[in-house]
């Protein structure tokens, strides 16, 4: 294992491990016995199935996600919850999205009570404060680290949903506009190369 600049863990490409289907799953369930379940699991999917970077997700409040006692269709991203500073519209209606908020925010009624508020942070601390950008980091990596991926980062969910999305054919403008990426070979960098699927290709000419 290598690590960036950043401090954080790297594969061997020198870039966060790209996670497949079932080694998601094997985090999930690790995720799910461990303390804080339910908010962990809703941070693993979001970084997972929407792309959403450490800093994103740290900056976002209970009523981005949740209006009239429903899950948003749309998540706004505002400029000042961005890398870029530009706000960006992720669609909330992926099944396992869905499902991860509506479980997390019925837990967090219950633990708030009469203090539950939508100006509330959507993921907070033990100590019942927002994470900053860096703790956020923190808590992915240790999520990964817990589940045996010592190379996976906080990068990892991003990498592996732009390599999931180039590997199903969807179109990379499409692909950068997913990831809130200004340009397509910002986008292009997050691919993993897979010699495996490389193979396969081969073999189907």
């Amino acid at each position: 294992m290598t690590t960036s600049k950043a401090g954080r863990p790297t594969g061997k490409t020198g870039q966060a491990k790209v996670l497949d289907e079932k080694e998601l799953i094997r985090v999930l369930k690790n995720v799910a016995g461990g303390n804080h379940a339910k908010r962990n699991t809703a941070i693993v999917i979001l970084s997972n199935y929407l792309g959403l970077r450490s800093k994103e997700l740290a900056a976002l409040k209970i009523g981005d996600v949740l209006e009239h006692d429903a899950i948003k269709k749309v998540l706004r991203l505002v400029a000042a919850y961005t890398k870029g500073e530009k706000h960006r519209d992720v669609s909330l209606e992926n099944d396992k999205v869905v499902k991860a908020l509506q479980e997390y925010i019925a837990a967090r009624r219950i633990e708030d009570g009469l203090t539950f508020s939508v100006d509330a942070p959507l993921f907070r601390s033990q100590k019942k404060t927002a994470f900053s950008p860096n703790a956020m980091v923190r808590v992915l990596g240790d999520i990964y680290k817990s589940a045996g991926f010592n190379d996976a980062s906080s990068h990892t969910g991003r990498r592996s949903l732009i390599t999931k999305l180039a590997y199903a054919g969807i179109d990379l403008n499409s692909v950068r506009q997913i990831a809130g990426h200004s340009s397509i070979s910002t986008t292009q960098r997050y691919i993993d190369d897979n010699p495996h699927r490389i193979a396969d290709i081969l073999k189907s000419i």
